[in-house]
Parts: C-alpha cells; sequence; structure tokens
C-alpha cells in the first residue's frame, strides 16, 4: 500500500491536506477500517471503488463522493486494484465548498457526478469556495489547537454567542456538535501518543482522560478496537491517523 501527501497550493485556507492511495495488490474482500478525525472528505476513485459496510450490508462507493463527519468506525472491502486522490478539508471547509448544511451528511456519503480529474493538481483546481464562518472557524482553530481540551461554555461566550447558537451553527459548518469534535481531538491525539512509544497510563493522562479505561472506551466508540489491535495492523486507519 503506498499512501503519500501532499500540501494544498490554491485552497489551503479550507483544505487541510491531498492524498493518494495506490494499492497494486489489494486483495479482494479485504476489509480495512477508517476511524473518525473531525474532517469531511472528497474520494475520487481512480481504481476499483471500495464497498462500505452500512446498515449490516456491503455497498458499493460512487466514483466520486463527498464523505461527510465520521461518529464511528468504518469498515471498507476492497474490489481489486485501488487508486484514490482524497482531498481532505479543513473541519468547516466542505461547507463552503459546496453549500451544503454538513449534518446532513454524517455518516454519509454525498454522490458527485461533476468532478473529473486524473490528478492531485486537477481535483484542486476543480475546488472553489465560498464565504467563511469565521466565528466557526475560530472555534474550529481553538479547539483542535488545544487537542480538544476546551471548556465548550467558556469557548462559546468567548465568541460571543450563546451554547445553543454555538452548536447549531457548529454543526451546520462541521457536521457534529463541538463536544464530539474535541472528543475526536483527543481520540487522534493520543493515539499518536501511544504509537510514539508514550505508556498507556501517561497517554491517557496527558490527553485528559482519566484512566486508562476511559481511554480504551473511547477506542473502542470510535475504532471498534482496543489501541492494539489498530497499532499490530497495516490498516487505513494507521495512514489517516
Amino acid at each position: 500500500m503506498d499512501y503519500r501527501e501532499f500540501e494544498p497550493r490554491a485552497s489551503s485556507a479550507f483544505v487541510e491536506r491531498i492524498w493518494q492511495l495506490d494499492d497494486n495488490a489489494a486483495t479482494p474482500g479485504a476489509i480495512q477500517r477508517v476511524v473518525p478525525d473531525g474532517r469531511p472528505e472528497l474520494i475520487l476513485n481512480l481504481g476499483e471503488p471500495f464497498e462500505a459496510f452500512q446498515n449490516g450490508e456491503w455497498v458499493r462507493q460512487p466514483r466520486c463522493f463527498l464523505a461527510g463527519q465520521l461518529t464511528g468506525p468504518l469498515l471498507l472491502r476492497s474490489n481489486g486494484l485501488a487508486k484514490i486522490i482524497g482531498i481532505r478539508f479543513r473541519a468547516d471547509g466542505a461547507r463552503r465548498v459546496f453549500g451544503v448544511p454538513m449534518q446532513e451528511l454524517t455518516d454519509t456519503f454525498l454522490p458527485l457526478d461533476r468532478f473529473d480529474a486524473r490528478s492531485v493538481r486537477e481535483a484542486e483546481a476543480l475546488l472553489h469556495a465560498g464565504d467563511e464562518d469565521f466565528t466557526i472557524a475560530e472555534s474550529v482553530r481553538r479547539a483542535t489547537a488545544a487537542h480538544g481540551l476546551v471548556d465548550i461554555a467558556r469557548l462559546a461566550r468567548d465568541l460571543h454567542l450563546s451554547t445553543r447558537q454555538f452548536e447549531r451553527r457548529f454543526r451546520d459548518a462541521v457536521g457534529i456538535t463541538p463536544k464530539l469534535f474535541c472528543r475526536i481531538q483527543r481520540f487522534q491525539r493520543v493515539f499518536r501518543e501511544i504509537e510514539a512509544g508514550r505508556d498507556w497510563i501517561t497517554a491517557a493522562q496527558e490527553c485528559g482522560y482519566y484512566d486508562q479505561s476511559h481511554l480504551v472506551n473511547d477506542f473502542r466508540e470510535f475504532a471498534g478496537d482496543p489501541p492494539t489491535a489498530l497499532l499490530a495492523g497495516d490498516e487505513l486507519a494507521r495512514h489517516f491517523l
């Protein structure tokens, strides 16, 4: 499996990373896992699209689609030769490009027929963003910088919004609640800490978990497995964490 990332050029204000995945040795039927990272993605399949396990059955993914926020693990099954271009938006970036209330896309896909690109740069050139909600963009920046360790009510006050207004605007722009977004940021950080060699107790404490069991519970919710299971394999989850 060959996974590479590229810095965005003209789209850096709303795109975080562009990536390409080539898997010439994929075994048809092999199951991979993707876990939540707090960012929507545009997926372009230039090879055989994966199948996603949804509502108890395997469903072939479209050639091109916008993937909304994930709130739990997504299982994918290979159909053979895979060649994918992915555009990972900033948490509130896809809302600016597609104009869709992002809570409508949470844990689902929006097929797109108008994207026709054969390279990373061709794909980026097709993206054009509208106006930004600067208040929500600032909240995303603060929550991400703090790895999710923020007080939601205080953040709303700092941004001169009621908690209810803040949650409504955040869900519209990002797709999930501020609280869930912060939990996912903490989860992402602790995975990196463990993979870098931290022991369980130290990683849990530094990332704001009460104890190791609290940490394991988040891994089971977001990844469907305890950390050791993901770290042992070469699943897609490892490439996106």
